[in-house]
């Protein structure tokens, strides 16, 4: 048994991990600045600049559908490929570039980039491991890539000027690419017949949109309400910059877990952790919709037990969706499992932005652990079933 699991590390996927964290310091170069030189640097009203950066998370929709069709079709390095290029093509525009509406496009093209790249690098995982290491792959591809954005965004604060910072990023992707490139996906089809089953055929397997619904809620309810519900819970305390003390904690607490966290992933089947990750967010919801204790020991404690769930979840949803994916869609399965994530990181912030405007900041962590009991409860009917 344990050579086994030795042998779940091949090289290709050592160097696709590799390509992964250095792509992912580029983005913890870059994302904290986004805001800040498209306004200070390029002279952007502060208003526009900040509306301009949902262009990333809109772009994502095309580009996750367009990465399953890529990926299915031609094969996961390909897709993978033309993402990063497209991604390194947004970054220099970012970087070059002065009017508004080639920023915007520049914006837009790093999103659809970025969201070819994800389900394609997924696809490409699940066929160099087998089923029952997917889990554990996926979690540790997550810790890693938080390792590598940590890396890049304390890299970002001797930088000087923001320009270079798209630039750095520009070479991160091109270094992915490479490590893409140089990979041998041993045991995956890279291609496919061009005609066949499309994104329809999804809509008729009843587990997998069990799982895309529990995506939606889960992803609604634990990223949504952290990144947006948080940051105004510390400006109601009147202490915002303990959100910087929250990013260090959250992201220490998923690269120092990481070995319990792949311990769990042995013991527990993906629909035991995916509850279990609920469970660990829901406390930290309830913590912050009913501790009367000070903001600066409740927001710290509520991003560790985020980073804990975020580790449970990482590595079980794709796993659960992988196990129901058919191998000629493969890359659409993934696709669907991103485009949910993102949805529900879409609607978070919107639950947050309504229940700040009534005044109900607290009755938002509590509709987010109504959630989440929601998703506990249903992510065991829609568990595979054994092949």
């Amino acid at each position: 048994m344990q050579d086994t699991k030795t042998d779940t590390m091949p090289a290709a996927l050592r160097r696709l991990l590799f390509g992964d964290v250095v792509s992912a310091a580029g983005i913890g170069l870059t994302q904290p600045y986004l805001v800040i030189l498209l306004h200070t640097g390029k002279g952007i009203p502060l208003a526009a600049a900040t509306a301009m950066t949902a262009l990333l998370a809109l772009a994502s929709f095309p580009g996750n559908w367009l990465s399953g069709v890529l990926t299915d079709r031609h094969g996961g390095r390909l897709a993978m490929t033309a993402g990063l290029a497209t991604t390194v093509c947004g970054l220099v525009l970012v970087a070059t570039g002065s009017h508004p509406l080639l920023l915007g496009c520049a914006v837009a093209a790093v999103g659809f980039g970025w969201a070819v790249t994800l389900p394609a690098y997924a696809t490409l995982i699940a066929g160099l491991v087998p089923e029952e290491a997917h889990g554990r792959t996926f979690t540790l591809q997550f810790a890693l890539f938080n390792a590598g954005m940590g890396a890049g965004s304390a890299v970002a604060v001797l930088v000087a000027d923001l320009t270079w910072l798209w630039w750095a990023a520009a070479g991160t992707c091109l270094v992915a690419i490479a490590a893409v490139r140089w990979s041998y996906t041993g045991g995956q089809r890279e291609t496919s017949t061009l005609a066949g089953p499309g994104y329809r055929a999804l809509l008729t397997d009843r587990r997998l949109l069990r799982v895309l619904f529990v995506a939606v809620l889960t992803s609604a309810a634990g990223y949504g309400v952290y990144t947006a519900g948080l940051p105004v819970l510390a400006l109601h305390s009147g202490r915002p910059d303990l959100m910087s003390w929250a990013g260090v904690a959250n992201c220490f607490t998923i690269v120092a877990g990481l070995p319990l966290a792949l311990r769990a992933g042995v013991r527990l089947t993906p629909p035991r952790l995916v509850a279990a990750a609920a469970a660990v967010w829901s406390a930290g919801w309830l913590l912050c919709a009913t501790v009367t204790t000070p903001a600066w020991a409740v927001l710290p404690l509520a991003a560790v037990l985020m980073g804990a769930g975020e580790l449970l979840l990482s590595g079980a949803l794709p796993a659960m969706v992988n196990a129901l994916a058919p191998d000629a869609l493969r890359g659409r399965y993934n696709a669907a499992l991103t485009f949910a994530m993102t949805a529900g990181m879409w609607a978070g912030p919107l639950l947050a932005a309504a229940a700040t405007a009534l005044g109900l900041l607290r009755l938002l962590f509590a509709a987010a652990v109504a959630l989440l009991a929601l998703a506990a409860a249903l992510v065991r009917r829609a568990a595979p079933a054994p092949r």
